[in-house]
């Protein structure tokens, strides 16, 4: 009888690390803990779910050539659905206005100043100075977008 208890005991430890075996390589973490156990690092996680960080372990790397590969998809479906070389006139021109719309919304930002009085806040003089800079960050966009069209 004693041996028959021992032989289920034996199964259920034996079941119970081939669970903790799948669990480990389903979630991807056998390689996580065999390299801190090798660096004699800690794991310490923050976060929840898939956007929980694991210190002790830096291997961002691993997953680098399916990034790649993603990126590059991505890059040629969204340049076959531009046809940049067909359309890079209309682009160019589109980028022009673009940026001429963007002057001249900074100047009519700029007649907001009416409306600020100093005396009572300034508020409204960094909110137009807040645009002002947005509609600023867009003419090295612009350009950048123009130096890929003539790469093209």
């Amino acid at each position: 009888m004693e041996m028959n208890t021992n032989i289920k005991m034996a199964a259920l430890v034996f079941i119970f690390i081939v669970a903790l075996y799948v669990f480990f390589v389903a979630s991807n973490l056998e390689a996580t803990f065999v390299q801190d156990i090798a660096n004699n690092s800690e794991v310490k996680e923050e976060g929840f779910g898939n956007n929980a960080v694991i210190e002790g372990f830096e291997d961002n790397g691993r997953d680098a050539k399916k990034v790649v590969e993603n990126l590059e998809d991505l890059v040629n479906q969204l340049d076959d659905s531009l046809h940049i070389k067909k359309y890079r006139k209309e682009y160019e021109d589109m980028i022009t206005k673009s940026d001429e719309l963007f002057d001249l919304l900074k100047i009519q930002v700029l007649t907001g100043l009416k409306d600020v009085d100093l005396n009572k806040s300034s508020d409204g003089a960094i909110k137009i100075a807040r645009v002002l800079n947005m509609y600023d960050k867009t003419k090295p966009s612009l350009e950048s977008c123009l130096n890929y069209i003539d790469g093209k």
